[in-house]
């Protein structure tokens, strides 16, 4: 969904000029201004047994709140802009000069978009989604709110660490912190990698020589 989201949003505000594009662009910025307790608070009073829409969850016996619906919207809502901020720049600065070619030649919008602009944003693009993954691996403050600590069913490996250390497992806590180290440190080692092949990518593209004017 994220990876739906990002590429439509960037795409929108990058190559397209129209009415609402600065509400968009706020948009995808919420999740930095807004705090992950106050965002899982506000998941509470919509989908919780006595919000807005509790009384209808209760009647067709669908759980959002303490399940693991909730913990997937609260994760969604704090890693929702990683994706769309990695590309929107890149977008703008590749222009909108391929893709206006590719349709002047008789490419379709899908055409254009799998064949001109994913290879142009591909390595952006992995970017993004590491960073979105590690952002959704460490999260604490809306899972914490929306999750109920529920072991085997709504327990994540960040609030496993608060568990164990609240129950006095000073050892098993610092397994399971050292579990989230090494897996950051994996992840840092992937974006690494996608940041030298990206500029690889690039430096190669700009020692191309420049194309020769046909007569």
């Amino acid at each position: 969904m994220q990876l739906i989201f990002g590429i439509a949003a960037s795409w929108c505000i990058a190559k397209y000029e129209f009415r609402g594009k600065a509400f968009l662009t706020t948009l995808v910025d919420l999740p930095f201004s807004v705090s992950p307790v106050v965002a899982g608070l506000i998941y509470v009073l919509m989908f919780g047994a006595h919000g807005w829409f509790g009384p209808w969850l209760q009647e067709h016996n669908v759980k959002v709140i303490f399940a693991v619906p909730g913990i997937v919207l609260a994760t969604i809502f704090v890693t929702f802009p990683f994706i769309a901020r990695e590309l929107i720049p890149l977008m703008q600065a590749q222009g909108t000069e391929e893709e206006q070619a590719a349709i002047v030649l008789g490419a379709t919008g899908w055409q254009t978009f799998w064949h001109v602009t994913l290879p142009n944003i591909k390595w952006g693009l992995i970017y993004g989604v590491i960073l979105c993954n590690a952002r959704a691996m460490g999260e604490f403050g809306a899972v914490s709110v929306v999750s109920g600590h529920i072991r085997g069913q709504t327990n994540t490996m960040p609030l496993h660490v608060e568990i164990l250390y609240n129950e006095y497992q000073s050892v098993a806590a610092f397994a399971i912190a050292s579990l989230l180290a090494l897996l950051a440190l994996v992840t840092l080692v992937i974006k690494s990698f996608v940041e030298w092949q990206f500029e690889r990518d690039q430096k190669a593209a700009a020692e191309l020589p420049p194309e020769r004017p046909t007569a």
